[in-house]
């Protein structure tokens, strides 16, 4: 069945209920006839509040409240990104008012509210209020006061403040003035919680008392209401389907289905203020259907039993072939013996008893996914309300546990995926981890492990990465953003076995971008060969280089290379050495009194860098120790992270970077163990943790990472995972 909305206005001035539909900065929306594609699902509610009193700034707030609704039917695009051009319209709107100073300067607060099917999309600027009820408490929004309110109508620039939302029948949402604060939660549970709006206004008028303010609230429920006053009125499925007429305020609403009261003799009095509250016209919206657990356990069970189907079928057989359709009886000599009758009085029961069982396994999966929800939206709630750090780190802990159980019972449930990344998003701002989007820039075949990528420096673009699976090296031509493709897909520009000059390619272990120099001439894309050879590919001429490497026959197990001055140096882990090779020409050699450099624990090393600046030494250990060397004493180890704010420790990190140039570089450290990248500064201070989650199934990227590289300005992270080439970005 489909879920319906009822939605009531509430005007109070200085106490008195005001009886009027028209309320200013109050809409209730649902889609027009000429919406545009994609927005003909889309119900909108509107509660706007605008310095001053409401009936002083009535049409200025039609005027905004048109401008809104009009620009959002006709915007294509995700829910999101159309309510925030719309509530940017809006804003253009009064600065334009307040600047032409054609009458008083007005700010104010806004929240908008579209439902599609059983989502809800919330988005605020400047200082607006929403509760959301639910039978487990009230979800405020914001949950806190922001750091930062900008208002509307101050300036181009708005800080503006987006919720998602599921919701079920029963739930209730309630737009308000921001004067209102003060009112308590707990006064406010009895309104939204297990009541209707019928019931909630004249409670929300005491509640009030001699306030000043509007309000719109609407309830949802997936049964069709009953005996409600004429003040509340549902819209259907059918409704929504009919051409919506004008509203009092000019709008287009959708016209109710009720049969109209007949007039009743007898002496008349004066109304009460509640009594006027629930004779107020109240506009109205219809909804979706929401599929409730009781839905969601009968479609269970009907699938157990059509999973037995053909067993039942086959009983069916035996049946026939026992007493064939059409005989009334058996044919003399074509008796059926004992046999059969028996095995099907044995099987019957069995069957029977595999139905059954099936059907009750089924709905207790049901019922423990909705004792789940419960149970983590309330861990999210008592997370929110404790002022003990510590505490509500256990509350977001266990709500992760309660995901994690959900996925064993039934994996990729939608609610338990939005809940699990409720309860992530605030471990994040407790542990101080800035939370970056995704996005999948090249996904290659299967098969293909990818262990490498770097950027081309300059303001050329393109990226070149590392199928360390397939051994293989390719390039994808960019814009200067690195996010712009020009070509599809992407060349290969190096594999195994491929003869450059007098070599024959090995398996190709690392990548860097060498720039040119007194001694490098031609800038380019060097790739480390284990035959012993640094391969480099000149984008400028499209061809490959290869420059032996000597002392290789030396190398234990060499891992990863870097550079400093235009030399060259590679980590080998197997002896214990950072080799250096001294530049020359498009070649190298080895200065016998300066072959490597010796530091303590290279067998753990997992990569190195070096800082242009002063040549010291960057090493990061797979164990999770992260040191500079300088002349070979410690310049800042772990320890020192601890104490600049790294309060957890670095896991199982695989790679490190410096970024940047000069004084404005920073060290950036990928660990897979934690699923982030860690980014410090020179002096071994602790600046940014970031981490994202994969687009397609929302697991964490860094988990999985094999290399990245970084651009700055924005910022830009780009990872190799697995078989793909993402981009992870600031939201």
């Amino acid at each position: 069945m489909e879920l319906q909305a009822v939605t009531g206005k509430l005007y109070m001035r200085e106490g008195e209920p005001q009886q009027t539909t028209a309320i200013p900065g109050l809409l209730a929306q649902a889609p027009p006839a000429k919406a545009v594609r994609g927005r003909t699902r889309d119900f909108l509610f509107v509660h706007l509040s605008l310095s001053g009193q409401p009936d002083t700034y009535k049409n200025l707030a039609e005027d905004l409240l048109d401008a809104l609704s009009k620009r959002f039917y006709s915007s294509a695009g995700s829910v999101t990104a159309s309510l925030r051009q719309s509530i940017l319209e809006a804003n253009q709107l009064l600065l334009r008012q307040n600047l032409s100073r054609s009458g008083p300067a007005r700010e104010g607060a806004l929240t908008c509210a579209v439902l599609r099917e059983n989502e809800l999309f919330v988005v605020q600027a400047g200082e607006a209020l929403a509760l959301i009820g639910r039978n487990f408490g009230l979800e405020r929004l914001p949950a806190h006061e922001p750091d930062q309110v900008t208002p509307l109508g101050r300036t181009a620039g708005l800080d503006l403040r987006y919720f998602h939302n599921w919701l079920e029948s029963g739930d209730m949402l309630l737009l308000a003035d921001p004067r209102v604060t003060h009112l308590p939660q707990e006064a406010l549970k009895p309104v939204l919680i297990d009541s209707t709006v019928e019931d909630s206004l004249p409670q929300l008028a005491q509640l009030l008392d001699r306030e000043t303010a509007r309000m719109l609230i609407v309830e949802f429920t997936d049964e069709t209401p009953v005996g409600i006053p004429d003040s509340v009125i549902p819209l259907g499925s059918q409704q929504r389907r009919t051409q919506p007429s004008s509203g009092p305020s000019g709008r287009a609403l959708s016209p109710p289905e009720r049969q109209p009261q007949r007039a009743q003799a007898g002496p008349t009095t004066q109304p009460s203020p509640l009594d006027r509250v629930r004779s107020a016209s109240l506009p109205d919206i219809d909804l979706p259907s929401a599929t409730t657990v009781e839905d969601t356990a009968r479609r269970a069970s009907s699938q157990t039993a059509m999973g037995l189907s053909r067993v039942t079928g086959w009983l069916a057989d035996l049946m026939s072939r026992l007493r064939p359709a059409g005989s009334g009886e058996a044919d003399e000599g074509e008796q059926p013996g004992w046999a059969l009758p028996a095995m099907l009085a044995v099987l019957i029961p069995l069957i029977v008893a595999l139905v059954v069982g099936g059907v009750y396994v089924q709905r207790g999966r049901v019922a423990r996914i909705g004792e789940i929800r419960s149970e983590m939206r309330q861990a999210l709630i008592a997370g929110q309300e404790t002022g003990n750090e510590m505490e509500a780190r256990q509350q977001y802990e266990q709500a992760l546990t309660l995901a994690a159980e959900a996925d064993m019972l039934r994996p990729g449930d939608d609610e338990i995926d939005r809940l699990r990344r409720q309860a992530q998003t605030a471990l994040d701002s407790i542990d101080d981890v800035t939370r970056l989007s995704s996005e999948i820039l090249y996904e290659y075949p299967e098969g293909s492990q990818m262990t490498g990528v770097v950027l081309r420096a300059g303001f050329n673009g393109d990226i070149y990465t590392l199928d360390g699976g397939n051994n293989r090296v390719f390039v994808h031509d960019t814009e200067e953003d690195y996010l712009t493709f020009v070509s599809e897909h992407p060349e290969e520009i190096l594999f195994g076995g491929q003869a450059v000059g007098s070599h024959v390619v090995g398996q190709l272990l690392d990548l860097m971008w060498r720039p040119n120099g007194s001694q490098v001439t031609d800038e380019g894309v060097a790739v480390l060969d284990a035959r012993g050879a640094l391969l480099t590919y000149h984008p400028g001429f499209s061809n490959v280089r290869s420059a032996p490497l000597g002392l290789a026959s030396d190398w234990g197990r060499p891992v990863a290379i870097t550079q400093f001055n235009e030399r060259l140096y590679v980590l080998d882990s197997g002896t214990q050495q950072i080799w250096r090779y001294f530049p020359e020409g498009n070649g190298f050699y080895v200065d016998e009194g300066q072959r490597a450099l010796s530091l303590p624990d290279l067998d753990a090393a997992t990569d190195v860098a070096i800082y242009s600046e002063d040549g010291s030494v960057i090493v990061l250990y797979g164990d999770g120790r992260l040191r500079r060397y300088g002349q070979d004493s410690v310049l800042w180890d772990e320890a020192s992270l601890a104490d600049s704010g790294l309060d957890t420790p670095l896991v199982a990190p695989t790679r490190v970077r410096i970024i940047g140039s000069g004084l404005n570089s920073s060290i950036f450290v990928a660990d897979p163990g934690s699923a982030r990248i860690v980014q410090l500064s020179l002096g071994g201070t602790f600046l940014a943790q970031y981490k994202a989650r994969t687009p397609q199934s929302g697991e964490e990227l860094f988990a999985n990472l094999g290399d990245f590289d970084v651009a700055e300005t924005p910022l830009r992270i780009f990872v190799t995972a697995d078989n793909a080439l993402y981009v992870a970005t600031q939201e």
